[in-house]
């Protein structure tokens, strides 16, 4: 079984998190969002470990 890997723009990307978390009535993790992504780059955090500070900020 094969799956396809779809390659999001960062502006799809960034409107898929706000939609995303706007259904699932996270605010803090909308309002910090790009914030934290962008230290996430900075720092060269995991994916494991960006996806876990978003949640601690939640």
């Amino acid at each position: 079984m094969t799956t396809a890997h779809h390659a999001l723009t960062a502006q799809a990307s960034d409107a898929a998190i706000d939609t995303a978390c706007r259904m699932l009535r996270l605010p803090t993790m909308r309002a910090q969002a790009a914030d934290t992504i962008a230290r996430a780059e900075r720092e060269g955090l995991s994916y494991a470990g960006f996806l876990a500070e978003l949640l601690l900020a939640e």
